[in-house]
């Protein structure tokens, strides 16, 4: 079961949690017991904190940038060509985006839904009218790559390990 790490939103936690963490991973006792395999285990431990603490700056600039109306509005003209003539803006919806080093950030981001009539037929033969299958996305999550929930760098290492099992 994969355990995500929720953002602290805040740089200067996130360093300190960093140097808390890896100060540990520095310390040298029992050296006459190390070999390769202690050391690489210290390594990996050393660069999945590291991709904990860029995985909470990309969690910050994605929230800064989900704050900043001129990255919604370029958003909103960028996507422009998805949009189909009965695709309108249809408030806010949240969306959850995973980062690198498992971080999962929360974002409330506009939202676009295309609406197709759907005519069914009842039971007596008649239409019945005023169904809608509601379809859509968030012109800011499209904008920037991350329709599925994950950031580009994300889904570029979640690819690379897929591919190298």
């Amino acid at each position: 079961m994969t355990k995500y790490i929720y953002p602290t939103l805040d740089l200067s936690k996130s360093l300190q949690d960093f140097k808390d963490s890896v100060t540990k991973l520095l310390e040298l006792n029992n050296v006459k017991e190390w070999d390769g395999r202690i050391f690489k285990a210290r390594e990996q431990e050393i660069r999945d904190i590291a991709l904990i603490l860029a995985g909470q700056c990309v969690a910050i600039l994605l929230h800064n940038l989900s704050q900043s109306q001129e990255a919604l509005d370029t958003a909103m003209i960028q996507t422009q060509g998805y949009w189909e003539l009965k695709t309108r803006k249809h408030g806010c919806r949240r969306r959850q985006i995973l980062t690198v080093g498992n971080v999962l950030i929360t974002l409330l981001l506009p939202y676009v839904t295309i609406r197709n009539d759907k005519s069914e037929k009842l039971n007596n033969g008649k239409k019945e009218k005023n169904k809608f299958e509601h379809q859509g996305f968030s012109p800011f999550l499209k904008w920037l790559g991350m329709e599925e929930g994950v950031t580009p760098l994300a889904w570029s290492i979640i690819a690379w390990r897929w591919c190298n099992c």
